[in-house]
């Protein structure tokens, strides 16, 4: 789950959530769309003194209409997943564009065509919708005929660019549904993404020439997300295979509840562990205890507290039977480092992600030493 986001809503049960960089970026879009409305209407050949509402307060709201087009196009995505059969965790609308996290996405080159060209296609709606409306309707208000007309651009706009192959764009996506009908998924992949990463470079270059801000910030988002993305699904095809009873800890070293903070410590030191499951009652595990819990207790008043006082006692759990991958994009998102491996409702071990790197890395040993 992305950083710095708050849920406003949801649609289909699933969360809408706003990153902080949205909120950032939105009085600059208001600004540059503002500057624009009067040249606009005098395209239209509307006399700009006949708007109600000053320039850029119609550039705010186009501003926020871009955003509202931009998460019904999200929406796209998510609708056509669903109908696949996937789960979806949450919409993120960030400074760019959106994200749907997808559990389970599947590797199905068709799946993933149908659902990458969802998003566009809504984009399309909506850009023909909105421009055929403001076109037709000439005894509407100004402002509003305008607002329409320029939105309606925006999403043709959007839904062209969608479509560029510069992965992990929707039109990436489509380029590596094609590829990995005819070979490897992660070689179709690296393909898309340094043909993204190109696009980016490109951008990039005109960004500057151009002074335009806007496409600077278009092009450093496609190189990082395309990295990102060949990263991810490269620890997936790695790691595939691998479940977490394949990769976790089996002796598994736990602290009494009663314990002082002082002990703990003393503990830590001996056992050279960052984190441990707490137990009482005999071997009962009622909680999770870690360096960062021991840190927020002052040097002085270690002797004071005991470990039950400062553990977490919400554990993050997963069965020996998951996916290496399951249980590192488990730890990502929940933004921990270890998860406790539980059979039911006995402690079988515990899985970090330095188990599973290590896991990871020795995998990539056995596939360049074979012949």
């Amino acid at each position: 789950m992305l950083k710095n986001a708050w849920t406003i809503g949801h649609v289909f049960g699933i969360p809408i959530r706003l990153h902080i960089t949205l909120l950032l970026i939105l009085p600059l879009f208001g600004w540059i769309f503002g500057s624009n409305i009067e040249l606009f209407a005098e395209m239209l050949q509307l006399d700009p003194a006949d708007l109600v509402l000053g320039s850029y307060t119609i550039g705010f709201l186009l501003g926020i209409g871009l955003f509202v087009s931009v998460a019904l196009h999200e929406l796209g995505h998510t609708w056509m997943a669903l109908r696949r059969g996937m789960n979806i965790r949450s919409i993120t609308l960030l400074i760019l564009g959106g994200i749907a996290e997808i559990e389970d996405m599947s590797k199905e080159p068709a799946d993933e065509l149908i659902i990458a060209i969802m998003g566009p296609a809504v984009s399309l709606f909506l850009g023909i919708g909105c421009y055929a409306l403001g076109v037709s309707a000439l005894n509407m208000v100004a402002d509003l005929r305008i607002f329409l007309l320029y939105l309606g651009q925006m999403n043709i706009v959007l839904a062209v660019f969608n479509l560029l192959p510069a992965f992990p764009s929707d039109g990436g996506r489509v380029l590596r549904a094609f590829l990995a009908r005819r070979g490897n998924y992660l070689a179709a992949t690296k393909t898309a993404t340094s043909l993204g990463q190109t696009m980016a470079i490109i951008f990039g270059i005109l960004g500057v020439f151009s002074g335009n801000i806007l496409l600077l910030l278009v092009a450093f988002f496609l190189y990082i997300a395309a990295n990102h993305e060949y990263q991810t699904n490269l620890l997936s095809t790695t790691l595939a295979g691998f479940t977490v009873a394949d990769l976790m800890t089996r002796d598994v070293v736990s602290v009494p509840a009663h314990h002082t903070v002082a002990q703990l410590l003393a503990f830590m030191y001996d056992q050279k562990h960052t984190g441990y499951p707490v137990i009482a009652n005999g071997d009962e595990v009622i909680g999770c205890v870690t360096m960062q819990d021991v840190r927020k207790v002052d040097p002085g008043q270690r002797d004071d507290y005991r470990v039950q006082d400062i553990m977490a006692s919400n554990l993050h759990t997963i069965e020996p039977r998951a996916d290496a991958f399951e249980a590192l994009t488990k730890m990502s998102q929940e933004q921990i480092g270890r998860l406790f491996v539980f059979d039911q409702d006995e402690l079988m071990g515990i899985i970090t992600r330095s188990d599973i790197m290590k896991g990871f890395q020795l995998r990539q040993i056995e596939k360049r030493e074979r012949p």
